[in-house]
């Protein structure tokens, strides 16, 4: 069964949206081994997205081939106007209904490719999340909810991250290097029946805007990787529309 996950991600500058299932992490890539792609993309000039009907189009081409071939459907990845799908196919033969669906379509500029890929590298390294980008959603959810309690995204606060680790000694490691990186220290928190018990709090201004929060939880979670850690958790004062800091 399709275990589908979304989640944002820059690619060379730009903000995409990747989408994955993440159930063909247990499929064998042996019998899968041939990469497949269909990309589709707006004619409309300098258009910033696809609009509904055009990504409607996308969605029923994607559909058309999956009902057509054998094929495994990795996910997508979509950067502005365009929208581009992952497929794994027995045989390289796969492809020639993939070429004639993007060679048939008028509504959106398409066009299909392929190539070998034994390894599945397009899935394990650049579609499926890793704890970076799966904080991601976390931080919309997170954010979503302070919103919903009155939270004011613009709103300037302290944020405060706690990451974990296995020993204090590896802790202190980490800390003093997030130090290095731009962040305050807030002191330590100790989560005795966590097997990474030995935690800290770092702390950097900042708003509730999500691209911003995603870059301080991806920038933690790079560093304390190093050190075999994990960010467990961020909280934040709630800044009330129009009120004082008010802590949580």
């Amino acid at each position: 069964m399709a275990q589908w996950f979304g989640y944002d991600w820059p690619i060379e500058g730009a903000q995409a949206r990747f989408a994955v299932d993440m159930a063909l992490s247990d499929c064998s890539c042996d019998e899968w081994p041939y990469l497949l792609y269909l990309s589709c993309e707006s004619r409309r000039r300098d258009a910033p997205s696809l609009n509904a009907i055009e990504s409607a189009r996308a969605d029923g081409l994607r559909k058309s081939f999956v009902r057509e071939s054998p094929c495994l459907y990795a996910g997508y990845i979509e950067v502005g106007a365009q929208r581009q799908f992952y497929f794994y196919a027995r045989e390289k033969k796969a492809r020639k209904p993939l070429d004639e669906i993007a060679g048939r379509e008028r509504v959106l500029a398409c066009r299909a490719g392929g190539a070998e890929e034994p390894e599945w590298v397009t899935y394990r390294q650049l579609l499926y999340p890793d704890a970076a980008k799966m904080q991601t959603e976390r931080n919309r959810d997170q954010i979503a909810l302070l919103v919903k309690n009155g939270d004011s995204v613009k709103g300037l606060r302290r944020v405060s991250f706690a990451l974990f680790f296995a020993t204090e000694s590896i802790m202190l490691l980490f800390a003093e290097q997030a130090r290095l990186s731009g962040f305050a220290l807030a002191g330590p928190v100790y989560e005795p029946e966590y097997e990474l018990a030995y935690g800290t709090k770092i702390v950097r201004l900042a708003t509730l805007d999500k691209t911003e929060i995603d870059a301080l939880t991806t920038r933690a979670i790079r560093i304390a990787e190093k050190y075999g850690g994990e960010l467990r958790y961020w909280d934040s004062p709630v800044v009330r529309r129009g009120g004082p800091i008010m802590e949580n």
